[in-house]
């Protein structure tokens, strides 16, 4: 169950300088095809912070379309995690922990964001069985079945509505929309992450559907994909999935189609099919292809949602996968 001060760092006394905890936040503005997120790394045990600011207007394979970037990855790690301000302008707040949050960013070329994140649910703790049905008590298992490793070691997400504001380079557009954040804190290594999904559907606030995926590209295009953990929020209540069945298309790295059945533990199957509408891929490890992605889905019975598709694929992964295959393909010698 996840606690009010669980805003705060986690940082133990003798934590290796691999420890990280993160914030994210995003929003989206589906008539203008403008998406932003808020991203931080903190390292409290070394005393850095990663700070980053994305705003994206259209589907690219590169960085170079960025409408805005924002990036800096060594600023001093602050002494709280639930009130903060770093060098490059923004300043988050846990407003009403563990649930609200107030985001501003005062950035370059005038651009700024100012948001209220209001949850629509208590946040839902992976690792509590009374909330996912795949939490594991065994502390390996936990770790080996969060989706992220013990990066994952502890992990909330939280889906609320976001209002407020975005100024990009001057022109100011209004933010309200339907969204999921997360926090996260445990053994972070930047070259030993999963290839794994974090994703969600919004068809307003009345209905959510999000997930934890791990992959295998190795394995059939059927079962290349497993639900970790996930939920869905309906009418205010939360159920917790216990199964869930994904065909993704890619072009290049970037997720361009999903079908998705996911399966609650009520027994209730929804269905849905999404297309990619803004996305790229985001360099927050230097050791890993992260792809974000802002899907436009149709549920079964025809309502439309939007929401955050991550895919992450460590190079590490990726290097071996090729490895393999370039070896494979070589003549014997001798």
């Amino acid at each position: 169950m996840i606690k009010a001060q669980d805003v705060e760092f986690h940082t133990p006394p003798n934590a290796d300088y691999r420890y990280g905890e993160t914030n994210y936040f995003c929003l989206y503005i589906p008539e203008e095809r403008i998406m932003a997120q808020v991203y931080t790394l903190a390292r409290k045990a070394i005393g850095v912070m990663y700070a980053d600011v994305l705003i994206l207007g259209c589907l690219t394979e590169s960085r170079g379309e960025y409408l805005y970037f924002d990036a800096q990855q060594h600023l001093p790690a602050p002494e709280k995690f639930s009130d903060y301000t770093t060098p490059n302008g923004l300043h988050i707040q846990a407003t009403k922990p563990p649930r609200d949050y107030r985001v501003d960013y005062i950035g370059k070329d005038n651009t700024e964001i100012h948001v209220d994140f209001t949850a629509l649910m208590e946040p839902f703790d992976i690792h509590d069985p009374d909330h996912s049905p795949k939490a594991q008590k065994d502390k390996a298992a936990q770790a080996a079945g969060s989706g992220l490793g013990e990066a994952y070691g502890g992990h909330f997400d939280l889906t609320g509505r976001v209002t407020g504001s975005l100024m990009l380079r001057g022109k100011e557009y209004k933010v309200d929309c339907v969204e999921t954040m997360d926090h996260s804190w445990g053994l972070r290594p930047e070259d030993d992450l999963h290839p794994m999904g974090w994703m969600h559907a919004h068809f307003g606030p009345d209905l959510t559907i999000h997930w934890i995926n791990t992959w295998d590209l190795d394995q059939s295009v059927d079962a290349q994909h497993t639900l970790a953990h996930g939920y869905v929020l309906e009418n205010g209540q939360v159920h917790g999935l216990t199964d869930i069945k994904i065909r993704s298309t890619r072009v290049g790295s970037i997720n361009t189609a999903i079908d998705v059945e996911a399966t609650d533990k009520r027994g209730r199957v929804f269905r849905m099919h999404g297309v990619a509408e803004v996305g790229a891929p985001w360099t927050c490890y230097t050791s890993a292809i992260v792809t974000v992605t802002v899907f436009r889905w149709v549920l079964s019975d025809g309502r439309i949602g939007y929401g955050m598709a991550q895919d992450n694929q460590p190079l590490k992964y990726v290097n071996l996968r090729r490895g393999r295959r370039w070896t494979e393909t070589q003549p014997q010698v001798g």
